[in-house]
């Protein structure tokens, strides 16, 4: 294989994945709020969970995007063990959907794709037309990328070398099942290593039984999502990746000696089109083996869902850890709704945790910073949409409560409780805005930022974090002297902005600083002072009693399109 070739099957490969990713992201963006509303509505039996996951992963075309979501609901409590645990094997049967549509061989009509995707791009009316028209290119550059593939490693086929390695590598079981994994573990999606083993299989490199090994492996080495996305979450939500890995490993264990005897290959063959011996629809005999390696699976695990639920809870044992929500409400009981008082108590208590992933985002941001550490970067916009879906279920929740209540003090607290959330939500978008500041804006600087700068920048961001610390605090028990403490530190993050801003534009006016990083310095300066009048907003809310009066004559200390209202005593 010469280096062109190299280069073109690895580009080929690239664009699979790019166009794997842009599919399942999108469909995510379109069907993911349903689809967990779904989930946690819909697997109340491991049966209907089967059902369930197995829809929701074939419409976003991603059993890992369905365990994420699941970890998220058992994380929060929404879900538990044995509900996930029928999710988790129909996720396995959804995603080889995939596999399916690869081996249609639609690839002569991948540019028609792109055609209408662009299409629909140049013309998009709407984000949700947006959004279709990535699928569809998507979709488009996931076959380009199989028919780069393709060609790329047609001329291997006359190696000797090539054939005699995947000729051992398909005799040996061992060997197959731990490539497929390792590889599939690197690149994080079954889908796109299956594609890849399709592709050798067609070329005729790889023999059936090969690609069973391989794909096999695959199914165990798509786990490491799950593992990934329980980092730092509870134990309970740590087990459902764990049931995910069991449940591969024992179905990889159980299907790969019956291919090993040849009993598997002969069913697949069998319910398949063509004879796979002869090398006829060998696309269609990977795809039907990767499927019903999970149907199989499925019904035969079902019956023991109880039992991969206790295992898991034996080798991953209870902690007491406090964890932060992902973006599930914890705290939001519609049982309790009837009674108004202990349902705002409920929902100050998600309003905590919408203030614990700002501190979060925060603390990632200006980690990122530190460290340089892209991946801490990305972290930090799905922390900021975990808060804008917490504040949607809040205010949702609020609604509700307002539309069950007829007492007036309960009537009088939603306007200054819908306005509250909206503010944690707007630090939810300042602290984007931070990670943006500190993690971009400066990173494309001319010069490093000088150490004067960055002094400045550890200074406020441990003073909003004190006041992020004390306001979470506060809201649990809503005590003056926290109140006191937060006004205080506003203050002074004030009198700081003000006085920082003011030496900077002298600075640059006089030529002894570097202008970029004096201006990019200032932008996260009037970050931090926009997120402390928020937190001052919150408290005053708080310390009188969350009740609003509409007065023009004294408006609220943040300057946003909210409108102008005053908190009164009750």
């Amino acid at each position: 294989m010469t280096i062109l070739q190299m280069i073109n099957f690895l580009g080929g490969l690239a664009l699979f994945i790019f166009g794997m990713n842009k599919m399942t992201d999108n469909l995510h963006a379109v069907a993911g709020s349903e689809m967990r509303r779904i989930l946690k509505m819909l697997t109340n039996t491991p049966l209907k969970g089967v059902v369930v996951g197995m829809s929701v992963t074939a419409l976003v075309q991603s059993s890992s995007a369905t365990t994420v979501m699941l970890i998220g609901l058992v994380n929060t409590g929404v879900m538990t063990l044995n509900q996930a645990v029928g999710v988790v094997m129909g996720a396995n049967i959804g995603t080889t959907i995939t596999a399916q549509l690869i081996a249609f061989n639609i690839g002569h009509y991948a540019f028609a794709f792109i055609i209408a995707g662009v299409s629909m791009l140049l013309i998009r009316r709407s984000r949700v037309m947006e959004r279709w028209s990535q699928i569809i290119i998507g979709f488009g550059l996931l076959f380009i990328g199989l028919n780069v593939m393709s060609s790329a490693i047609m001329p291997l086929r006359e190696s000797q070398m090539v054939r005699d390695f995947m000729v051992y590598l398909a005799g040996n079981p061992i060997l197959g099942i731990l490539t497929g994994t390792v590889f599939t573990m690197l690149i994080q999606s079954s889908s796109a290593s299956v594609g890849i083993v399709i592709v050798l299989a067609s070329s005729g490199l790889i023999p059936f039984e090969g690609a069973l090994y391989l794909v096999f492996g695959d199914n165990i080495g798509t786990t490491i999502t799950a593992w990934l996305a329980g980092i730092g979450t509870n134990y309970t939500a740590r087990r459902v990746a764990l049931v995910h890995t069991l449940f591969n490993i024992f179905g990889t264990i159980l299907f790969g000696l019956l291919t090993y005897l040849g009993i598997f290959t002969v069913i697949i063959n069998r319910i398949t089109p063509g004879n796979v011996y002869l090398g006829e629809n060998l696309a269609r005999h990977i795809a039907n083996g990767h499927t019903f390696f999970n149907v199989f699976n499925t019904l035969i695990c079902l019956p023991f869902a109880s039992f991969f639920a206790w295992a898991a809870s034996r080798i991953i044992p209870e902690d007491k850890i406090d964890t932060i929500s992902l973006g599930e409400p914890k705290h939001l009981n519609y049982h309790v709704i009837n009674n108004s008082e202990l349902a705002i108590n409920q929902s100050l208590k998600e309003m905590r945790e919408m203030l614990r992933l700002v501190r979060l985002g925060l603390i990632v941001s200006y980690e990122a910073f530190k460290d340089k550490n892209y991946k801490k970067q990305i972290r930090v916009s799905k922390i900021e949409a975990a808060i804008d879906h917490l504040q949607r279920e809040v205010t949702l929740y609020l609604v509700a409560v307002n539309e069950r209540t007829s007492a007036d003090d309960i009537i009088q607290k939603i306007p200054a409780l819908l306005h509250t959330v909206n503010d944690i939500e707007k630090i939810g978008d300042y602290t984007e805005e931070v990670n943006r500041i500190l993690n971009y804006q400066i990173s494309i600087q001319k010069h490093q930022l000088s150490p004067e700068f960055c002094s400045m920048i550890d200074d406020l961001h441990a003073k909003v974090m004190f006041m992020l610390d004390l306001c979470v605090d506060y809201l649990e028990d809503m005590k003056d002297d926290f109140s006191y403490k937060i006004i205080e530190m506003e203050g002074r993050i004030n009198e700081q902005h003000h006085n920082l801003r003011a030496k900077i534009l002298g600075e640059i006016q006089n030529g002894v600083c570097d202008p970029a990083g004096g201006l990019n310095t200032i932008d996260y300066l009037d970050q931090v002072e926009v997120i402390a009048d928020k937190l001052k907003n919150l408290v005053k809310a708080g310390s009188h009693k969350f009740v609003y009066k509409q007065r023009s004559d004294f408006p609220m200390d943040d300057d946003d399109d909210s409108p102008e209202l005053n908190i009164l005593e009750s």
